[in-house]
């Protein structure tokens, strides 16, 4: 049996027939009915999805009808037929009744079909984004209780590494100084192997020390208690000086370090200190794990922009693409698969931090066995990096 999706609604038999007869062979069931009452009740049985509705009925009209089927049942779709088509019911139609369209008597067999088959797809459509929008809303729901779980769980993380970092401090310095104190001969003679074995654990130790420095420092920043000092000034200066200060330590490992800084650069507004740590960090980076050719520091500032770029460019064995975008992460070791060299994994992501702060962005590009570049940009006066 059928399922009965359009309801028609005439007080002539003989209009009612002839609509039985025309869709007798439709996929679909359609049901008639002489007045409003009747209307009413099969909607209320059915799953009526469009309503036809003449004007002209005894008792109740076809607009009154339809507008009493909108209040009721909204998502139905809604058309007028008539014989007697004027403005005043077209306007009442649509203001009262909104109605889907109008369709005049005696009408054409296949537009009436087609108007049919256009309401149904209407209501289909109508009911499924409703349907993709309550989804999308209880989605939504649940994302933001996973947000908000994340955001505790982030928080408690954060609170566990700050405090477990301070707590580690004053032991280290303990374990440091009894260190220094057994390698100066202070507590009696070292061998060399005891040497040796001390000057591995003064590394550790001091590697440890720089890690929950690094920690204590993201966390102070991310937290927002981090104040910037800001100067406008010239970044071409800072450069020269961390450029300086790195130079022989890539002339040690064989390298050259080359600065290529466009003259006329506009002022920049950026805390010294903190841009300095940026670049020490990336200069560093692109020294350690590069092991013959050069480093390239540069700046630019694009005509009609508003804002500098810096870019850090080494000759090294280059990142895999999957790596990339893990770089800037907390406890990520660059380059790991290329060298033993390690690191505290958080010296990009304290540098990302820096950046962002500044409304600057940083990133990285790469071409495999062959360079590296990373670079970030700075706003300059209030402008924002775009």
């Amino acid at each position: 049996m059928k399922e009965i999706f359009v309801l028609f609604v005439d007080d002539e038999e003989n209009v009612l027939n002839s609509i039985k007869r025309l869709f007798a062979d439709e996929t679909y069931g359609i049901a008639v009915a002489s007045n409003a009452e009747e209307a009413m009740a099969i909607i209320a049985q059915e799953n009526i999805k469009v309503v036809l509705s003449d004007q002209r009925m005894p008792n109740v009209s076809g607009v009154q009808l339809l507008h009493r089927i909108k209040m009721q049942y909204p998502n139905i779709i809604r058309i007028l037929f008539t014989a007697y088509a004027d403005l005043t019911s077209a306007e009442q139609a649509i203001n009262i009744s909104e109605v889907f369209r109008f369709i005049n008597k005696p009408w054409n067999p296949n537009d009436l079909k087609a108007a049919v088959v256009g309401a149904m797809y209407l209501y289909d459509v109508t009911m499924e984004n409703r349907r993709l929008m309550e989804v999308m809303k209880s989605k939504n729901q649940e994302l933001q209780v996973a947000n908000c779980r994340l955001k505790v769980l982030y928080d408690v993380q954060k609170d566990f590494s700050s405090t477990l970092s301070h707590e580690l401090r004053t032991p280290l310095a303990a374990i440091k100084a009894a260190i220094d104190i057994v390698m100066s001969g202070t507590a009696g003679g070292v061998t060399d192997e005891q040497k040796n074995f001390l000057d591995k654990a003064k590394d550790n130790v001091d590697r440890l020390n720089r890690l929950i420095n690094n920690i204590l420092d993201l966390a102070h920043m991310e937290s927002g208690k981090a104040v910037l000092n800001f100067q406008s000034g010239d970044i071409n200066k800072v450069i020269r000086k961390v450029a300086e200060a790195q130079e022989a330590v890539a002339r040690n490992k064989g390298l050259s370090l080359q600065v290529n800084i466009e003259p006329q650069m506009p002022p920049v507004s950026f805390d010294g200190d903190k841009i300095s740590q940026v670049l020490n960090n990336l200069i560093a980076n692109a020294i350690k794990f590069t092991d013959k050719g050069s480093i390239t520091v540069s700046t630019k500032h694009p005509k009609g922009s508003n804002y500098v770029e810096i870019s850090i460019q080494d000759t090294g064995p280059g990142i895999k693409e999957d790596d990339l975008i893990k770089l800037f992460e907390k406890f990520q070791q660059l380059g790991q698969v290329h060298t033993k060299v390690a690191g505290t994994g958080l010296g990009l992501a304290i540098s990302r931090e820096i950046i962002r702060q500044h409304r600057g962005k940083i990133d990285v590009e790469s071409k495999l066995g062959e360079w590296t570049r990373f670079y970030f940009i700075l706003p300059i006066d209030e402008g924002r990096a775009v």
